[in-house]
């Protein structure tokens, strides 16, 4: 007996659709979704204005009150000097003898005051009190020059001649006197309060430690 396969109709490979490509075109329309935008934003763009307020210029102070404001600056660093290095009261020749005595200067006396006038050019009238130990010869480079102000302005002008005896005597002995230039280059320039010193010589170190301990 014979058994019958049964019979399906045959898939079709081609489907044309209606433009005749010979492909099914399935299209989907564009949808454009909305977008979120943050409350702030959208608070920002309806206000553009709030929020920004006008510039406020700074007040222009008086040329006078200015003057006044440096004024007063200068006088506070003035006072915070002064009690960074107080007045001494302790007299001029008193603190010289503890000096020479630390330097150990044999042999050297007090110059005439004419000599400060020549080494240094100042006036020892002008201040409370100059002291001068000066060279025996001029192979000698040992020095002490003590200066007692009157007031703190006359400061910068003892310093000021007291640099620059120093290069005259480093001139001086340029090329030849290397011991002298030797100590000349460890000199001692120390003010303090209402005094000056200037040192030159192998125990200058412990004549400034004399000098500090006298005031």
């Amino acid at each position: 007996m014979k058994i019958k396969r049964p019979s399906f109709p045959k898939r079709q490979e081609n489907q044309s659709d209606e433009t005749g490509s010979g492909k099914i075109q399935i299209r989907f329309p564009k949808v454009k979704l909305p977008v979120r935008e943050e409350p702030e934003r959208q608070t920002a763009r309806q206000n553009p204005t709030e929020g920004t307020q006008p510039r406020r210029e700074l007040p222009r102070l008086p040329y006078h009150n200015i003057k006044y404001a440096l004024a007063a600056l200068l006088l506070l660093f003035a006072v915070l000097d002064m009690a960074n290095d107080p007045i001494s009261s302790a007299g001029i020749e008193s603190v010289a003898k503890q000096v020479v005595k630390a330097a150990e200067f044999q042999g050297m006396e007090q110059a005439e005051a004419r000599m400060v006038k020549r080494f240094y050019g100042l006036n020892p009238k002008d201040y409370e009190g100059a002291v001068l130990y000066a060279p025996i010869d001029n192979m000698d480079a040992h020095e002490m020059f003590l200066v007692k102000l009157k007031d703190n302005s006359q400061k910068k002008q003892v310093q000021d001649a007291i640099r620059e005896r120093l290069d005259t005597q480093l001139k001086s002995f340029e090329g030849y006197g290397a011991e002298q230039t030797a100590l000349l280059k460890k000199h001692v320039l120390l003010e303090k309060g209402n005094f000056v010193l200037y040192v030159v010589g192998e125990h200058a170190s412990d004549a400034q430690e004399a000098f500090v301990k006298s005031l």
